[in-house]
């Protein structure tokens, strides 16, 4: 187990006699790589206010009395005085990002951002690890202004929380998924380039995991898959409506080369492309 993290004051306080609307206590990223796993078991909870950010992995936590299993992309809030117990298991590669914070705009600013429940779905925003990062940077360098700088990014940790678990709720309801649908148009208008998943995933702002969780959730396919598929319909066109022979067809249409491409279509269609072309003749 590696962590990462830094403290107000290099303390590692739950309370602190600094009368701020927001003031960030301490952050860090904890990951699992060994045979440790972590169990914390607070039964009188903590004096302040506890974000824990799900990255990768799962994270197991008992609230309202029962074991709740949540995946990367979750989110869980503790108030103050909160019983907390929670494990990680280094089986599950888990990586997870804390933040502690207090301070008299804290219960309002939950309320407004809709964060004052345990659980929020946020996703997997890949600017929220950086943000997380950027606050351990500044409680560990202490540079000047790290005070304000780390309050000023804790706050827009959860306002960026908040926006993340809205578009989720969002698209949980209305299963429609806007930034997914610009991915789409982007396979499609660009099916004939070298496209990657990673690439894909960058545009999408997420990790590449979540990336083909996510799209395979919404087209019912794998990104690779639905590449291909675009490919080989734009494939069958060309097959119908010119001359232009195997290899040509398979540059045009994005293919590795004409042989991927001829069993790519003969797995789809169960023929070879030029026997396609020659029944539609035919």
């Amino acid at each position: 187990m590696l962590q990462f993290s830094a403290y107000l004051y290099d303390q590692d306080l739950d309370f602190y006699n600094v009368p701020l609307p927001f003031l960030v206590h301490s952050c860090g990223r904890i990951t699992f790589n060994g045979n440790k796993n972590l169990n914390i078991n607070r039964q009188n909870g903590r004096r302040d206010f506890q974000i824990i950010y799900i990255h990768q992995g799962k994270g197991h936590f008992l609230l309202n009395g029962r074991e709740t299993v949540l995946d990367e992309g979750c989110t869980v809030i503790y108030q103050p005085y909160e019983i907390q117990r929670y494990s990680f298991c280094y089986q599950e590669n888990a990586q997870f990002y804390w933040l502690h914070f207090s301070g008299s705009d804290i219960p309002g600013i939950l309320h407004e951002a809709r964060l004052d429940r345990q659980i929020v779905d946020t996703g997997m925003a890949s600017y929220i690890p950086v943000l997380f990062e950027g606050i351990i940077r500044e409680l560990i360098m202490k540079q000047p202004g790290y005070l304000q700088l780390s309050n000023l990014k804790g706050q827009e940790l959860i306002w960026l929380l908040s926006r993340e678990a809205q578009k989720q709720e969002h698209r949980n309801r209305n299963g429609y998924n806007a930034e997914m649908e610009e991915i789409l148009g982007t396979i499609h208008l660009n099916y004939h380039q070298d496209l990657t998943i990673e690439q894909l995933a960058r545009e999408y702002g997420t990790s590449t995991g979540w990336f083909i969780k996510e799209f395979s959730r919404y087209t019912g396919c794998t990104p690779k898959k639905y590449i291909n598929e675009v490919r080989l319909n734009h494939a069958k066109e060309l097959l119908t409506s010119t001359n232009y022979n195997i290899s040509k067809i398979s540059t045009v249409c994005g293919f590795e080369n004409p042989l991927y491409f001829s069993r790519s279509f003969q797995k789809n269609y169960h023929m070879a492309p030029t026997k396609y072309r020659n029944t539609l003749k035919a």
